[in-house]
């Protein structure tokens, strides 16, 4: 059984005073206390402070949207609000748009075209996995010690260390692009292979290109990517909405994520069902084919008759 925090400090107080406390009785009861304290607190399961984590929740804007959690290897399209769990996969389509709520503390917003993976939502060291596409964030409070916050790349680790930022990644050319808007720092680290671990700060309306086949790196003033400005400004609202904030218990956040993970599966053998479809509409052009070719031989079998 567990002790309580309370009964292990007590614990630690009784360990710390047992060389003073010693002092009063024989050697041979020196031996036994401290054998007697040490056996206490190896007894117990202490209970350390808990780690805190961000109640993340997904909220479809338009489009398709999918979610891939780790216990299932297949998608399922989401619509409306789904709490999010760590090594969950969030993709959307070529119409899709997202938003990713960190309790009201931040909005990350997810373009079109975008997969992101969370690997953690830690308070103390949140990471997500930008697999290819974009994302906008507006964030509070990364600039303590007790709120860290990565957003990793192929290509680049991102340490935010501010508050509005964007992230692009594009699995064609292999390129990543980082851009700080109004506020805040991002420390971005180039993958080993890809620039030896080196890094770049980015202040407030700077960006920095990162390209496999760039031989000089720099930051420079903001400018590819303000086109994300329009996501930022609907994610600064977004979070001033968040105000009313509730959070939810255990039981109600799995509740509600097995109720939308049920909705619409769409399987991962995807080309399976493609090809099967392909095959169903060949079958029925060929059927169509020869319910022509019927219907044209009992034409050509009726009668004739002469107009009066």
């Amino acid at each position: 059984m567990p002790i309580s925090r309370f009964s292990g400090f007590f614990i630690c107080l009784l360990l710390a005073a047992a060389p003073a406390a010693a002092q009063d009785f024989p050697s041979a009861d020196q031996a036994e206390y401290r054998k007697m304290v040490e056996q206490a607190m190896k007894s117990g399961n202490y209970a350390q402070p808990e780690t805190q984590s961000w109640d993340a929740r997904l909220k479809v804007i338009s489009g398709t949207v999918m979610v891939k959690t780790a216990e299932k290897d297949e998608w399922s399209k989401i619509e409306g609000e789904i709490p999010l769990d760590p090594n969950d996969v969030v993709k959307s389509s070529s119409d899709g748009l997202a938003e990713l709520y960190l309790d009201d503390k931040g909005v990350i917003s997810l373009s079109r075209n975008t997969e992101v993976e969370i690997a953690s939502l830690e308070q103390e060291d949140a990471v997500f996995s930008l697999n290819f596409g974009s994302l906008v964030a507006k964030v509070k409070h990364f600039l303590n010690e007790k709120h860290k916050m990565k957003v990793r790349t192929p290509a680049a680790v991102c340490a935010v260390r501010g508050t509005e930022f964007a992230v692009e990644y594009s699995v064609m050319s292999k390129e990543a692009a980082v851009g700080v808007f109004d506020e805040g720092r991002v420390a971005v680290t180039q993958a080993d292979d890809a620039g030896g671990g080196q890094e770049y700060l980015l202040e407030k309306n700077t960006e920095i290109v990162l390209n496999p086949t760039q031989k000089r790196i720099r930051t420079v003033p903001l400018s590819r990517m303000s086109r994300h400005r329009g996501a930022l400004t609907g994610a600064r609202k977004r979070l001033l909405a968040l105000k009313g904030w509730r959070p939810r218990s255990a039981a109600k956040r799995a509740e509600l994520r097995d109720r939308a993970l049920k909705r619409k599966v769409i399987r991962k053998q995807l080309g399976g069902a493609k090809a099967g479809t392909k095959a169903g509409a060949k079958a029925r052009a060929a059927a169509k084919r020869k319910a022509g070719a019927r219907t044209k031989a009992k034409r050509q079998a009726r009668p004739a008759y002469d107009e009066e």
